[in-house]
């Protein structure tokens, strides 16, 4: 892994509101051993967030820092009047070389009369107080705007100084405006030995500290090294893409760094000291990160499954090298002879997967996997095809199986398959299938009576498969008037039931209307009882109501022996006849 080493930077010296860039030795270094923060190199500005009127008065204050007696007047009279400045403005003057900055805020201002003869004083104007640099006679004001960093020099060592304004007083300090400023957002930013590195989202870089590799990881924060043997690695893109690489990429090698990241269903072969190092897929999602001069990557070997066609692409170009002259059939073709001497040109598919990566590396080696499988799947192909007759392999049925062979295996492919796949399990591989893509008789005239037999069996099939047709649309048909009758009688006795059970429910609630009725009426009745009883004259009232109704149809006949009675009193003689007519309908 990479050891620390120290490395001379730079920190801020802050004396009497006078800053400085010095040197410094000794730091606390992050994650990336040599890399520290941001603000270890660059020199903020403790009053960039005040009022303005208040930076200007700070900027005044410090600049003229040790000035026992002003230059400057406010009082014109006692000294030389100087050209009235806007309220932007600063003016600038020194006085034996001793720079003096002074705010007039928009007033009349001069510089004082001095009748020593060895003291110069010179007015040298206003500067913008907006200015971004200005100096003089070792008093300098840097104002670094928004998003930029500010590259100067002190004591012929760099300095970066962060937005907003400074006052440097520095003899030694140099800071050239054209070039001096730089936005942050710049991936790259080198200023002599500070270096400044974004790394973005996806990407990562390469970079050499003296001889010590490093592959930086994007981060939010960026990379700080102060070192002048700081490298970056730049790819021959141009642009700002030229500082990094893409972070996705399987294998990437800086130095004696290696990052692998191996995909789902492949392992990553390397060599540690000469020693097989299988690295699985990581299941945390981070790189593999080697750090070793002798530990070497080989490449990826997929442990998912694999399909090949065989004959190989190599194993064809072989054959034209081997012989020039060769047919198509016997390049694209495996040739073997069948128990009967005839040659047949076979094209195998074979399905595997690499189950123990360790032990098919360690015993076949990358590049020998494959051609081992393809010559072990031919070796065992050919045998069983030399044991069988044409007719045999034609149609996949072997009659006369070995002793040695398991009685349920019947077709070449299946007596191929399980010689196969016990190999293969000694070297770490499982066969998944194997099959026979194409076969080809290269007997001429054999090949042809095999095609007029296919011919024949065809149209024979072609006939069979009609007349199987026809019976199962016939059938078809039946089955789906059968179904159609039987669902048409099954709806319309759901009908009859339907209509049958409706009318029974009917009957049903009626009756027990009539039932509810006739009880509301004997309750009625009872209850009625009950109160005449406990209340006579209601008796009587309703006694009363029964005799008027019998009287309203009824036709009354007066005698003339009873009119005289009648007409002193109606009700009387009513109540008389109708009690004569009870007591003769008693009788």
């Amino acid at each position: 892994m990479i050891e620390s080493r120290s490395s001379s930077q730079f920190s801020i010296n802050v004396h009497n509101n006078v800053y400085e860039a010095g040197i410094y030795s000794g730091y606390s270094s992050d994650d990336n051993g040599l890399s520290i923060s941001l603000s270890q190199v660059v020199i903020r500005s403790d009053f960039a967030n005040e009022t303005s009127n208040r930076q200007s008065k700070i900027i005044v204050e410090r600049f003229n820092e040790g000035i026992v007696n002003p230059t400057f007047t406010d009082s014109p009279a006692l000294g030389r009047a100087a050209p009235r400045l806007d309220s932007s403005y600063f003016a600038l003057c020194h006085r034996n070389k001793i720079a003096e900055l002074f705010d007039p805020r928009g007033q009349r201002f001069g510089t004082v009369y001095s009748a020593d003869p060895t003291t110069i004083i010179e007015y040298n104007g206003g500067i913008q107080k907006t200015c971004r640099y200005f100096g003089l006679y070792g008093k300098h004001v840097l104002n670094v705007p928004s998003g930029h960093f500010a590259k100067a020099l002190s004591k012929n060592r760099p300095v970066i100084y962060g937005e907003g304004p400074h006052v440097i007083i520095d003899p030694t300090f140099i800071f050239d405006e054209k070039t001096g400023f730089v936005n942050q957002q710049e991936p790259f930013i080198n200023h002599s030995t500070i270096n400044i590195l974004r790394v973005p989202s996806g990407k990562v870089a390469k970079v050499w500290i003296g001889t010590q590799p490093q592959i930086l990881e994007s981060r939010r924060e960026p990379y700080v090294f102060v070192d002048a043997q700081f490298k970056v690695v730049e790819q021959t893109a141009g642009g700002n893409d030229k500082y990094f690489y893409n972070s996705s990429a399987t294998f990437m090698e800086h130095g004696s760094i290696k990052r692998i990241i191996p995909h789902t269903g492949e392992v990553a072969i390397t060599y540690n000291n000469g020693n097989l190092t299988i690295i699985p897929t990581p299941k945390d999602g981070k790189p593999v990160i080697i750090d070793s001069p002798t530990h070497n990557f080989e490449g990826f070997i997929q442990t998912s499954l694999q399909t090949c066609l065989f004959p190989s692409k190599e194993t064809k170009q072989q054959a034209i090298r081997d012989n020039k002259n060769a047919t198509s059939d016997e390049v694209n073709l495996k040739i073997f002879q069948t128990r009967d001497s005839l040659r047949v040109g076979v094209v195998l598919v074979v399905a595997f997967r690499i189950i123990d990566p360790q032990l098919a590396l360690t015993k076949l080696g990358k590049e020998g996997i494959v051609k081992h499988i393809e010559n072990v799947s031919f070796a065992d192909m050919g045998k069983a095809i030399q044991l069988s007759t044409l007719q045999e392999i034609m149609y996949f049925n072997d009659t006369k199986p070995s002793s040695n062979i398991d009685e349920s295996v019947h077709t070449i492919q299946d007596r191929v398959k399980s010689h196969l796949a016990r190999d293969l399990t000694e070297y770490g591989i499982e066969l998944a299938r194997l099959q026979i893509e194409t076969i080809k008789v290269l007997d001429t005239e054999i090949a042809k009576k095999l095609a007029g037999q296919s011919v024949t069996s065809a149209e024979f099939t072609t006939k069979q498969a009609t007349l199987v047709k026809e019976y199962d649309i016939k059938t078809t048909e039946a089955r789906l008037k059968a179904e159609t009758d039987n669902i048409a009688l099954e709806q319309k006795g759901k009908a009859i039931i339907a209509e049958a059970q409706a009318k029974l429910e009917s009957a049903q609630r009626q009756a027990e209307a009539l039932i509810i009725t006739a009880n509301a009426q004997k309750k009625v009745q009872e209850m009625q009882g009950e109160l005449f009883t406990k209340y006579p004259i209601l008796a009587e009232i309703e006694l009363a109501k029964i005799k008027s109704e019998a009287l309203k149809n009824a036709t009354l006949y007066i005698t003339p022996q009873d009119a005289g009675n009648f007409m002193n009193s109606q009700f009387l003689f009513m109540e008389r006849m109708l009690g004569k007519q009870q007591t003769s309908t008693k009788y």
